[in-house]
């Protein structure tokens, strides 16, 4: 069963468009991280930081979101410029001065002329060519939000795997401690042993041994939780991993999502992703280009309109003010912008097979997670709770029976070793299950529900 709200933004025609998009972006995580992931504790906000307390501080905080939300603010820019009109042009001259001698009645020449013309283009409104520019530029605004949109899509399942990572690394080495702690115990009753000359030096140094590797298993696990923490950290923003900004919560949940077939999830996400929506989006700017490049080809028409006067005293005759007009029209002969409709048809054509590949790709991509997701489900089902619960149990019987002389060290090593396989396997499993969800998630832009 799948919530029937598309992963997308509303965005305004205000100046502040940028604004509500990166609102809407935190609305996404109600449809990309589900509440119920967590089986989260009620503790205050100051003592760690939820999975939606995560993605919101990475929404607002991350510098990989900001630099796309200058995408849009640039692609506005565009369509800015793309609607303002031609500037009219002034010109101002002076001709026919006497250069030599003065001009006179018995010589005359000139007379001088002052002139001041104004013209205007008008092809841009005459040809259409301002509102197919305007039109290509509105479409690219467009490509720009589905593009932030889609790296949002992409940031919060990001966050939201980095954030389980973070719980799941810390659950190992909660685990790694354990299995050290009682190892150092069942050193300690060894040891006695051999000093009591009840049991052999071989079993104290065997146990020496698990010892080491025990210890090397708790550094590899605190090495891990350090990289998951700096990872979510980066994501977040944040300048450090404060205790206030720790993720909380477990791993614990009921393991009820169920993922669609792949054909269903395939044509959710074909409808909803908002990199396809983006790549669709881009062939209509494209194809704008084309018809922005063939009124590019049309001639440039600019009416004039002037004044002159013209000083005639010196030549006997009284000075005299008169106007002109007139029309100048590029022919385009030779130039007739052959190669930017050609480049400008081109780019359709690869746009469609950007598209085409894409959704080829997206079908692949909706398999594998889809199958990915029932995968982790069901290792995550098959290691249960009271399998867990039986591991500890034999391994501490055992363990009491050793310390009493009753079993041999061979079969404590074994419950010790399988109740950590069995814990580890428990952890990452659930960890698994968890990220495969958020994954499924982020392919299909729809929220399972639990």
């Amino acid at each position: 069963m799948v919530l029937k709200y598309p992963m997308r933004f509303a965005v305004t025609r205000s100046c502040l468009r940028g604004l509500f998009i990166a609102a809407a972006a935190v609305c996404l995580i109600t449809v990309l991280a589900p509440k119920c992931a967590l089986a989260q504790k009620a503790l205050p906000q100051s003592s760690g930081l939820t999975l939606d307390q995560s993605i919101r501080l990475c929404l607002a905080n991350d510098p990989k979101l900001r630099a796309g939300l200058e995408l849009i603010h640039q692609a506005r820019a565009e369509r800015c410029t793309a609607s303002l009109r031609p500037n009219p042009e002034l010109s101002i001259g002076a001709s026919l001065l006497p250069l030599g001698r003065p001009y006179t009645p018995e010589e005359p020449g000139g007379p001088p002329e002052f002139d001041v013309g104004l013209s205007y283009p008008i092809d841009w409104f005459l040809f259409g060519k301002r509102a197919a520019a305007l039109a290509s530029a509105k479409a690219g605004l467009h490509v720009s939000e589905a593009e932030y949109a889609d790296l949002v899509r992409k940031r919060v399942m990001e966050v939201s795997v980095g954030f389980h990572d973070v719980l799941e690394a810390r659950t190992l080495l909660a685990v790694a401690h354990e299995d050290l702690e009682n190892l150092t115990r069942v050193e300690a009753v060894t040891r006695k042993g051999v000093d009591n000359g009840g049991r052999a030096l071989v079993e104290l140094n065997r146990v020496r041994l698990e010892l080491l590797g025990a210890r090397r298993q708790a550094r590899d696990a605190k090495l891990n939780l350090v990289r998951a923490r700096t990872s979510l950290q980066a994501m977040l923003g944040a300048s450090a991993m404060a205790p206030a900004s720790e993720p909380i919560g477990t791993l614990e949940g009921p393991l009820t999502a169920s993922p669609l077939n792949a054909s269903d999830a395939y044509s959710i996400a074909a409808t909803n992703r908002p990199d396809i929506l983006a790549l669709r989006r881009k062939v209509t700017k494209v194809q704008r280009d084309v018809v922005v490049e063939r009124r590019n080809a049309l001639p440039e028409v600019t009416p004039e309109f002037g004044v002159a006067h013209q000083y005639q005293t010196s030549i006997g005759s009284p000075d005299i003010s008169a106007w002109g007009t007139g029309i100048a029209v590029t022919v385009p002969l030779f130039n007739r912008n052959q190669g930017n409709r050609a480049k400008a048809a081109s780019v359709v054509r690869q746009s469609n097979h950007d598209l085409q590949t894409a959704l080829l790709e997206l079908r692949a991509e909706i398999e594998q997670v889809v199958q990915s997701f029932l995968t982790a489900k069901q290792n995550a089902t098959a290691v249960a709770q009271d399998e867990l619960r039986l591991a500890a149990e034999v391994r501490d019987s055992i363990c009491k029976a050793y310390e009493a002389g009753g079993r041999p060290l061979i079969d404590l090593l074994d419950a010790q070793r399988n109740y950590r396989e069995t814990f580890r396997t428990y952890v990452t499993t659930r960890a698994d299950y968890w990220r495969c969800l958020h994954r499924y998630n982020s392919a299909i832009g729809k929220q399972v529900t639990q």
